[in-house]
């Protein structure tokens, strides 16, 4: 049975993971996971294009009497965008560290509000180390037809010049955005919480292991 420093151990497995969990959420839905810049010298202000892995940013323009407005929104990838193997492999895996990591954050917090003195699942750890790894080769996005050779980023440098607007020019590679940035910090929190989640069980055992030793001895008591 967990005694308290195993128990601490345990709290902050929770907190890791719950951590890691939120951010591993972040990473996969939000529009913004890598980023093309625009240079410098085509406009006073570089333009900034986000891609995420689910869906990239748009603009709305709402033009009224008293001006126009843009609005930044996040939209699904049109149907006709063509998903490489990469790309497949982030999504799959992106989904992977939220199905692996997130049934095991519940199962730890469900435990522990029903038991605290729980005991952790051997598993737990595991999984958490799972939910580590797969969050990493979510980053084979990076390494995708998103990140080079984006159509997407073509066309909208074709529907600018086609407008009559000077040319945009992007670089030829992406650059990390808030959702690669998040997906790096899921990677250690994962990490950290199968740390955690081990040193739990370890201490557990430990201290069952002083419990039994400590043990009073009571003359004819199994007799």
């Amino acid at each position: 049975m967990a005694t308290p420093s195993s128990i601490c151990y345990s709290i902050i497995t929770s907190i890791f993971a719950a951590t890691a969990f939120l951010l591993a959420w972040a990473a996969e839905f939000n529009c913004a996971f890598l980023s093309f810049t625009s240079d410098t010298s085509t406009f006073s202000q570089p333009i900034t294009v986000h891609f995420g892995i689910w869906s990239y940013q748009f603009w709305t323009v709402a033009t009224s009497t008293g001006g126009s407005v843009i609005f930044e929104t996040c939209h699904r990838y049109p149907g006709d965008v063509e998903v490489d193997g990469s790309w497949k492999a982030a999504r799959a895996f992106s989904t992977l560290t939220l199905i692996f990591g997130g049934v095991f954050l519940l199962i730890n917090l469900i435990a522990s509000c029903i038991h605290p003195t729980r005991n952790t699942s051997p598993l737990e750890s595991t999984a958490f180390l799972l939910a580590s790894i797969f969050q990493g080769l979510s980053l084979l996005l990076l390494n995708s037809s998103l990140c080079k050779n984006n159509a997407i980023l073509y066309t909208l440098q074709s529907d600018m010049s086609k407008l009559g607007n000077p040319a945009i020019e992007f670089p030829e590679t992406c650059s990390l955005s808030m959702g690669a940035n998040c997906a790096i910090a899921a990677i250690v929190f994962w990490a950290l919480a199968a740390c955690m989640s081990g040193m739990s069980r370890v201490a557990e055992r430990r201290e069952k292991e002083e419990s039994e030793i400590t043990e009073p001895f009571i003359p004819g008591e199994n007799l």
